[in-house]
């Protein structure tokens, strides 16, 4: 009698297993292709591919690493796939590859936009050490950014160095036409798939140089809903307050960690008691219901961060968000911008009473605590913000 029960309670967990894998499957449509580079390039130049910089990681490649790109093409060596969303009208957004595609397009001339260069301000690191600035080689003057320039010309190849000196226009036909023939793999999430399940898919698979940080992937997965609030997290993290507030690392910038943690004050404010899930799946799940939310009011949200922004500003306390090794804290960044916007007017009349406060939280025990080890998890998450509103109240 035993055994038959544990036969039954087996066959009931087999048939679980089987209905849940079957109906995930049912929430992603997935494809690949393998597609020529020149059929990128006319994808890219018929607006059938969109590639947006200021919304995906800006790293620079050297011109050694561009050129090696063109010979590993020109020599068959494989190369990681691009990965694309695809929206309802079937365009295809970038996702992972950035570098890769425009470094490829740019070569041929046919790069577009002026979405290249993003001006950082010179970058304190985690370390407190000034980096390096980034110089242009060939002007020798600094760039502030990334920049990608057409028809740029090759160096010598890791393993063919008469590459050196060749551009798009000096190069053999043969060669030209090799180039635009080769094959890219091209890793396709359909437009149909649920966007929760686009995000696990390209948090998953993506195996570029470097994997995309969970902005990076709601960035390309949530704009093809409403791009809204992308565009609003894009602009305050690049507003000057902001940015003298922040002092965020050249590197934590490539990794947009400036537009998250906008999010997270989005995500946080007055909903601290609705966190019932880890930092990462709690803005997944707040950046699309509101990105499918026709009534959420982004103009209240845009003024209220840049009201809060500007009167922590007024205090002139550079390293506000920073500790006493002079490490960048986000819970210190998103504890006293919450504190602040749900007390707004209290603090707008007295700027002493603030400072005080900020001194208070940064100092209290309770927040340290909750602020430290697996600080996102959840508990710890609405403790930390129940702390706040304990002491900015």
């Amino acid at each position: 009698m035993e055994n038959l029960a544990e036969k039954v309670a087996l066959a009931e967990k087999v048939a679980l297993l089987e209905k849940e894998v079957s109906d995930e499957r049912k929430r992603l449509s997935s494809d690949r292709l393998d597609i020529s580079f020149g059929e990128l390039i006319n994808l890219y130049k018929n607006n059938e591919l969109i590639i947006r910089p200021e919304y995906q990681r800006l790293f620079r490649w050297s011109e050694a690493q561009k050129t090696a790109l063109i010979e590993s093409i020109l020599l068959s060596i494989p190369i990681p796939p691009i990965f694309v969303a695809e929206d309802k009208n079937g365009v295809w957004e970038l996702v992972d590859g950035l570098q890769r595609v425009s470094t490829f397009i740019s070569f041929f001339g046919e790069l577009k936009g002026s979405g290249w260069t993003i001006d950082y301000q010179e970058d304190i690191d985690r370390s407190g050490v000034e980096e390096e600035e980034e110089i242009d080689e060939e002007s020798g003057e600094e760039t502030g950014g990334i920049k990608t320039i057409n028809k740029w010309t090759l160096q010598e190849g890791g393993l063919v160095k008469s590459l050196q000196g060749f551009n798009v226009d000096n190069l053999p036909p043969n060669l030209k036409i090799n180039l635009k023939r080769a094959v890219c793999r091209v890793e396709i999430l359909r437009g149909e798939s649920s966007t929760s399940m686009k995000y696990e898919l390209f948090k998953r698979l993506n195996s570029g140089g470097s994997k995309l940080t969970p902005q990076e992937i709601r960035n390309a997965i949530y704009r093809g809903v409403n791009p809204r609030l992308n565009e609003l997290l894009l602009k305050v993290s690049q507003g000057a307050v902001f940015k003298s507030l922040t002092q965020l690392s050249s590197g934590k910038l490539n990794e947009l960690y400036d537009q998250e943690l906008v999010l997270r004050f989005f995500a946080f404010y007055k909903n601290a008691q609705n966190v019932n899930e880890n930092m990462e799946k709690f803005l997944n799940d707040f950046m699309e219901r509101t990105v499918e939310n026709a009534s959420f009011d982004y103009d209240v949200y845009e003024s209220l961060i840049m009201r809060v922004l500007e009167l922590i500003y007024q205090i002139e306390d550079k390293k506000i968000f920073r500790n006493e090794r002079n490490f960048f804290v986000p819970a210190y960044f998103e504890g006293i911008l919450i504190g602040v916007a749900q007390n707004i007017e209290t603090y707008a009349e007295d700027l002493e009473l603030l400072k005080s406060k900020i001194t208070q939280l940064k100092s209290d025990n309770d927040f340290k605590r909750y602020s430290g080890t697996a600080s996102n998890s959840r508990s710890r998450i609405r403790n930390r913000l129940k702390r706040v509103d304990e002491i900015f109240k």
